[in-house]
């Protein structure tokens, strides 16, 4: 049978040598949660110098070959990135059952859950910070023409408090010269993430993963709310078609911020910006909150005499009062969701 042929060992061929691992190196220490095809899990893989580094395995619950194949995909995308925000591939095990060992984020957390759980240790300024590291990783990620095409905080890992790794390639695919989109035949999608031409023709580009960011960034200043948490897919369709986005996040978000990511929304793709722009444009929103924060402290030593037209304000902030009106022009929903709506 041709497929067991392939199963004995001919995966291997699309992945250098210096990445194959025996799998006699490998301890599995605990499990950290579920992926596409199978669990993650903790472990230690043991080098030939005899040291021993933590890692992340990736476990495949099929061994079908054709699961298989699709599983080692995933290697074979990440074996070509090398940037200080996307998790870094380790090496593969390629006799049953297929492992990938990849880089473990230290604190082991998923962006989403980090966010909601450790709700009251961020400020403003580290919010941004993972935005531009992201959209670094997602401008590296176009200029090799990947898509990504599951961007959202669930798939970004935490290594420390300031920085985040974008994660989870399962999706990922190439785009040739010839070719400036994909589009996908078949498969679960993340509905609510995803763009429109996404939705309605699944095709698939780096102006669909824009939008896709714009919605992950919405994720991050929103402390890890859920989007369009309630809705249904359905719902959420019409509501997108009809001009409506995700409201105001509910922090002290920059005007500029969310004037961005309704940049990412825009439902003609070609007018949505590219990750290089998001990403200077994003560099230039942190330095302005960083200013903006310096200026704030030195203001608290002002007297109460100051005229506040002689104060310093180099951002426009959304006060947490702004959000209880909504955004106008703005349309209800049936469920009455409330969200902002684009002029056309």
């Amino acid at each position: 049978d041709d497929d067991d042929d392939d199963l004995s060992g001919d995966y291997a061929d699309v992945l250098s040598s210096d990445y194959q691992i025996d799998r006699q190196q490998i301890q599995v220490i605990e499990l950290l949660g579920d992926g596409q095809f199978g669990e993650v899990y903790q472990g230690i893989l043991k080098t030939d110098q005899q040291s021993e580094i933590n890692v992340a395995i990736k476990t495949c619950k099929m061994q079908d070959a054709t699961t298989t194949e699709t599983f080692l995909d995933e290697a074979y995308v990440m074996q070509t990135f090398a940037h200080p925000h996307i998790i870094k591939l380790i090496g593969v095990c390629t006799e049953k059952p297929v492992l990938l060992i990849m880089e473990l984020a230290r604190l082991g957390e998923v962006l989403r859950a980090y966010l909601v759980a450790n709700r009251n240790d961020f400020d403003l300024l580290t919010l941004v910070l993972y935005c531009v590291q992201l959209s670094s990783a997602l401008a590296y990620l176009e200029s090799k023409k990947f898509v990504h095409r599951d961007i959202a905080a669930r798939n970004v890992l935490v290594s420390n408090h300031e920085l985040v790794k974008l994660a989870d390639f399962g999706l990922s695919r190439q785009l040739t010269l010839d070719n400036s989109y994909y589009k996908a035949s078949k498969g679960k999608l993340p509905i609510k993430w995803m763009a429109p031409e996404s939705i309605n023709f699944r095709r698939f580009t780096h102006l669909s993963d824009v939008w896709m960011f714009g919605v992950c960034m919405w994720e991050i200043l929103t402390m890890g709310k859920k989007p369009f948490q309630g809705i249904t897919n359905a719902d959420v369709i019409d509501q997108i078609e009809t001009g409506l986005r995700l409201p105001l996040p509910g922090t002290n978000c920059p005007k500029s911020l969310y004037d961005l990511m309704q940049e990412c929304w825009s439902y003609e793709p070609t007018t949505r910006p590219n990750f290089t722009q998001i990403e200077t444009r994003l560099k230039s929103i942190l330095n302005q909150v960083k200013t903006s924060t310096h200026v704030k402290a030195e203001n608290v030593s002002l007297s109460s005499s100051s005229s506040s037209s002689s104060e310093i304000t180099s951002l426009t902030i959304l006060l947490p009062a702004d959000y209880n009106v909504p955004p106008k022009p703005a349309l209800s929903s049936k469920n009455g969701f409330i969200g902002n709506r684009l002029q056309s």
